[in-house]
């Protein structure tokens, strides 16, 4: 049922070397990956303001982060300087594209980021409460969107690449604002197939390194979040 999430798929037919997976253990380890791309995101912030660290730094940090997890997605890596590598980069990333947004509005990334916190912290405890769950009709509907996204993604990427603009994810108009919005929905409602992943694999006694890589699935939502909800945020503040 989980195939629908690349980043956790087939993850509980591992082996079992050693202790088995726990929530605490996948909460301490998101914790640190958290903690690294904070640190990394809050370095690049005052590299930036400084003028110490090159803007083309975001670009590399975009582009090593985006290597990085497709060897772990692909190699169902557990090895957590691996995954921490990909959270590091992914702090110069977000930093520098936080720190350029906020410039242009004011505030926006502190918005951003509340946002998110907000949004993963609602979908957890609806999930705990029962309330959402990930049946196979879910996992179907999410999945569907999930790649409708991707598709209008690579569309709005292959329309600038000719000098297009085409608006659908884009600028201040009430269908980019709208688009953006069910994106966020989107990436929010993800969130429950890792949690129904995660809970399955410690009923299935999981071997407690794959912890590592259900920490990377969580960031990657995450950050994916983070970024729609951010331009949502410009789309929005774009209007005034």
């Amino acid at each position: 049922m989980f195939e629908a999430n690349p980043t956790i798929r087939r993850l509980s037919n591992e082996s079992i070397t050693g202790d088995t997976l726990t929530f605490n253990g996948v909460i301490h380890r998101t914790g640190a990956l958290l903690l690294a791309t904070g640190i990394t995101f809050a370095l690049t912030w005052r590299g930036l303001e400084s003028g110490e660290l090159p803007v083309g730094a975001g670009l590399v940090g975009t582009i090593v982060g985006l290597v990085l997890a497709l060897v772990i997605i692909f190699t169902r890596a557990t090895n957590p300087l691996l995954i921490g590598s990909y959270a590091v980069a992914q702090g110069l990333a977000l930093g520098t594209i936080s720190y350029f947004a906020n410039q242009k509005f004011p505030g926006i990334a502190f918005q951003a980021v509340t946002g998110t916190g907000a949004c993963f912290s609602i979908v957890l405890w609806l999930y705990s409460m029962k309330v959402l769950r990930a049946t196979p009709v879910f996992v179907k509907v999410i999945t569907a969107a999930m790649l409708g996204i991707m598709a209008l993604y690579l569309v709005d990427l292959v329309a600038g690449l000719f000098g297009t603009e085409l608006g659908l994810i884009r600028g201040s108009s009430g269908m980019a604002i709208g688009i953006s919005a069910v994106i966020v929905v989107v990436a929010s409602l993800c969130f429950v197939i890792d949690f129904a992943a995660i809970e399955e694999s410690i009923e299935q006694g999981a071997d407690a390194k794959q912890g590592w890589h259900f920490a990377f699935s969580l960031l990657v939502g995450l950050i994916w979040l983070y970024i729609s909800i951010l331009r949502l945020l410009m789309n929005l503040r774009g209007r005034d």
